[in-house]
């Protein structure tokens, strides 16, 4: 693959510069699995308080058992009218209960993970954001983590 270079050219967003990604070995089935959603695209609760959309390193617990209904996206990256028309499309979690009813994974987590990525301070999520999720979904016996962008 050839990349195009335009020299001058600068993205008028900050992109920062991330470290290589550490590898674990994956060694069980998925079917013996119980499997989170962990999504930057904005998803919570529609009775939790929205993202503050001039940043925010927060993020929202949401139930495994939440209707797809009862959630909704707050997000300043992007337009959010066709994800909360169909939240599926950016949080599959109605396809996850399918996968979990066919015996394809073990179970949804009891606890998925919402957050509004987008920039912004990359050490605060790496040293505050990020270990407190990964906690989370350690103490709930999470075995794979599904990452959704916005």
């Amino acid at each position: 693959m050839k990349l195009t270079v335009i020299e001058g050219l600068q993205s008028e967003i900050f992109v920062p510069i991330t470290p290589p990604p550490v590898f674990t070995p994956f060694t069980k089935e998925l079917k013996d699995c119980t499997v989170a959603f962990v999504t930057a695209a904005g998803v919570h609760l529609k009775s939790q308080k929205p993202f503050n959309l001039a940043g925010d390193f927060t993020f929202r617990e949401i139930p495994g058992d939440t209707p797809s209904s009862e959630l909704m996206v707050t997000h300043g990256g992007y337009d959010n009218t066709d994800v909360n028309r169909d939240i599926n499309c950016m949080f599959p979690i109605d396809r996850l209960r399918e996968l979990a009813a066919e015996g394809f994974i073990k179970a949804i987590a009891p606890v998925n993970i919402g957050f509004m990525g987008g920039g912004g301070n990359v050490k605060k999520f790496q040293e505050e954001t990020g270990p407190a999720i990964a906690e989370i979904l350690k103490k709930e016996g999470v075995d794979v983590a599904v990452l959704t962008a916005g």
